[in-house]
This record gives structure tokens, sequence and C-alpha cells, in this order.
């Protein structure tokens, strides 16, 4: 067969093809075009020939195209390239176009054969999964969302760069460890709720749906929350189906669940002085009853005391909200005599109130208030302020210039016979006070003519 005829057949074969066809002679000058590519850009072959065929192409792709060219022209080597080629709409799209060389018996090049195959769908559809990618990765990034899949089959589990920054673990791209190594990253009270989880999402009767909140062990030991849902993927393999993989995202909710803490230990404190407050008020109206001579005494008296105690909750109130720096103080004498104003009967009770001056600051008033509001509560309730005739002495005294040492003492209520075998909440409440909120310490001492409190409070967190 000679070149003639091969040429020939070449031509038959490229007007059949639905590729753009093209030739080349070996200077580079393109010489033939199929129908396809007059109908796609519009060009005549006279209009295409030599160097015309360059009318089509994209400006911003041709120096690069025609560089490519002139190297495999040079070398003889295959020629392949993207680039975009106009349509007749005046539109440009994506073609993938290579070239060989066809060589004679002394493997001379004699011609180049070319083809430019359509590829713009398959361009555009790689953008937009790419842009989808980028728009997820912002969004992901925006909420603080790591990403991490589970190949069930191999039990290992990979993490993007987002779940790896929550583990504190540095890395770039996907970080891949075995997932019972991944398990030892939880709490150990929190792995098996974990696991039991992971085996439920990829149970085939289940909807696949995994969710959890466990606490991280990070590699400086602390702990971190975290919250982490997912989905699991099945195939079906002889009528049954299987789970292979699960996957989903991961975030810290370590200040939700300390909010959330917060506010259960405040709603605690708010019920449990809802309930003081209606022991106090019904405290006051027997005590008041007992020593009252008429109905019109005993309104007066408690009114007076009712409103002691209103006054009481304004002085331990923070004249302004904390962080202000207002340097709002009240004496402690002051603070001690007004949370205890409400609990004096007028020639039943004695109350001694004795000390230094110390100045109590404004971030702390309410904390020592509460833990004496709480003692008189009790006192009230069980020891010496619930029997006509008991006594109370607060004193204090100042320790080489920084702690201030403080006895609560009470006398002449009922007889103690063994300590309390259970701490209430209010006692955990006073001692969380003095310990984390100020500082100090807080000892009892159940005697049998009744409670003895000793309290140390550093002084500068006193002034605070």
């Amino acid at each position: 067969m000679d070149f003639n005829e091969t040429e020939n057949q070449f031509a038959v074969l490229a007007e059949t093809l639905p590729q753009l066809v093209w030739s080349a002679r070996p200077d580079g000058y393109h010489d033939y075009f199929n129908r396809r590519w007059q109908e796609f850009t519009g060009l005549t072959p006279e209009q295409s020939g030599g160097e015309g065929w360059q009318a089509a192409i994209h400006p911003d792709d041709l120096p690069h195209l025609l560089s490519r060219w002139r190297y495999s022209l040079e070398t003889g080597s295959h020629y392949e390239e993207e680039h975009r080629i106009r349509n007749t709409a005046g539109d440009y799209e994506w073609a993938l176009t290579r070239a060989i060389p066809i060589q004679d018996l002394s493997g001379n090049i004699v011609r180049w054969f070319g083809t430019s195959t359509n590829i713009d769908a398959q361009k555009k559809a790689e953008e937009a999964h790419r842009i989808l990618e980028s728009q997820c990765r912002l969004a992901l990034e925006a909420a603080k969302l790591g990403t991490w899949k589970i190949d069930l089959e191999r039990e290992e589990i990979a993490w993007d760069e987002g779940t790896c920054a929550l583990y504190n673990i540095p890395h770039d791209g996907l970080y891949s460890l075995p997932l019972k190594e991944a398990m030892l990253l939880i709490h150990p009270e929190d792995r098996r709720d974990v696991q039991e989880r992971i085996a439920a999402a990829a149970d085939p009767g289940s909807n696949g749906r995994y969710e959890s909140e466990y606490r991280a062990v990070l590699p400086d030991g602390k702990l971190r929350w975290v919250r982490s849902h997912g989905q699991a993927f099945f195939v079906r393999e002889d009528g049954k189906s299987r789970a292979v993989s699960l996957s989903g995202v991961v975030s810290d909710v370590t200040e939700r669940r300390a909010s959330e803490e917060a506010q259960q230990l405040l709603t605690r404190e708010l019920n449990h002085r809802v309930k003081n407050l209606f022991a106090i008020a019904n405290g006051m109206v027997s005590m008041t009853a007992r020593t009252a001579k008429d109905p019109k005494e005993m309104a007066a008296a408690l009114r007076g005391r009712l409103s002691a105690l209103a006054k009481a909750h304004e002085l331990v109130q923070p004249a302004f909200p904390p962080g202000r720096g207002t340097g709002h103080e009240v004496g402690l004498s002051q603070l001690i005599d007004a949370v205890l104003e409400p609990y004096r009967q007028a020639g039943h009770n004695q109350i001694v109130i004795e000390g230094p001056d110390v100045r109590v600051g404004s971030n702390t008033t309410t904390s020592l208030a509460l833990v004496l509001h709480e003692l008189a509560t009790n006192a009230a309730k069980y020891g010496c302020l619930s029997s006509p005739g008991g006594n109370l002495a607060i004193r204090w005294m100042i320790e080489n210039a920084t702690v201030v040492d403080l006895l609560w003492t009470e006398t002449g209520g009922p007889l103690i016979e063994n300590p309390p075998d259970f701490e209430g909440f209010g006692s955990q409440l006073s001692q969380r006070s003095i310990a984390g909120q100020l500082g100090g310490s807080l000892d009892r001492e159940w005697r049998p003519e009744g409670l003895f409190v000793h309290m140390t409070l550093p002084l500068n967190r006193l002034t605070d």
C-alpha cells in the first residue's frame, strides 16, 4: 500500500469520525481539516490552512499551544494539549488535541495526523466540582467543622486538617490512622458509647445515622468536648446489605457544654435559694408569732424583718456588672450585719459581730454573702437561731497581713448528738465558693453545744 492510498483511507476515516480531525506536513503546515472541523468552527478549509486555524483558538491558550507544537515538530514526540476552540456561535469550548507523526521506512516524518476531542462537558463538571469543594471547605472552616471517614473493612479512619486541628495534631491534608488508635484518643468513660454508636450505624437494619458527643483526649492530656455525626454507606452483595464506610463531620462543643453545666448549676442554685427563701419566710413568721403580743405587732415586726432581708439582698449585689472596674466595696462587718439582720430576735437571740475593718470588693461580695446566708439559714432552721436564747458569735482577725481568720460559733441551740451524715447542696456550694472563688478554706466542727465554723480568706482575694 503506497502513501497516497494511505492518505485516501485516512481521509475516508476522518470524515466519519465525530472528532475534529486534521493533518499537517512535516514542517507543521496544516493542509487538511475534516468536515466536522468546518461545521464546528465555521472556518472553510482555505481559511483554516497554514496558520489560519489559529484564529479559532482562544487567545489565552494559543501561545502555550504553539510552543508545545513547535517542540513536537523539533523532537518528533507525540503532541497532546487541552485548550479552548471557538464554535460558530462565538463561544469557546474545551478540547483535547492529540497528534502523532507518521514516518517512512527511513524514520523520517512524512506527515502529522491529529484529532481534537470535545471535553467541554467534562471540564465544566470538573470546575463545578472544584467550586463545590471550595465552597464546602469554606463552609466547614466558617463553622469550625472537621471531616472524617471510617473504612469499616480496613478498620481505618481518615481525618482532614480541621479534625486534626481539633485534636491538636499538626498535619497537612488527610491523616489516616487505625481505628483502634483513634479510639484511644477518646476518654475511657466515653469510648464504649462511641463504639456502640458506630456499630449501630453500621447495622444493615438501621438508617445508617451516627451521632455522639464525647471527650477527646488531647496530646497534652487536656480534654475537649466534641460532637460528631455522620452517615454509613452500604453496598448489596448476594442480596444482603453491608456497611463499608462511615463518614461525617466533627465540631468542638466544649464552650457549649461548659455553658450548659453553668446553667444547670445556676438553676440548682436558684431552686435552692427559692426553697431557702420560703424557709426563711416561714421561720420569720414562726419567730415573730412567738414573740408578738397581737396581730398588729406581729405584722409590723414581720414587715421589718422582710425589709431587712431585702436590704441585705441589695447590699450583697455588686453595684455594676463584673469587669467594669467600679471599685464598689462594703465593710465585712456591714456585710455580715446586713445578712444576719433578718434573723435577729429582740431580747431572745444574741448575735455578736466583731473584728477589724476589712473591705470586701464587688467581685467577692456575693460569693461571701452566699456562704454567710447558707450558714444563717441553717442556723435558723436547725441551729442556735432556731431557739429563743440561742447565741451566735462571728469574730475575725487578720493574720500576717495576708489572711482573714473568721470564726462562726453557735451556742444555745438544740443539742448536737452526731454530725450529719449527708452534705447538702448548700454546704457543697459554700465549699465551692470559699475554695474556688475566694481561694480560701472552710472547716466545720459539729460540737454538742452548736456548730463551729473556721474560715480562712486571702485578704487580696477579698478586696478584688
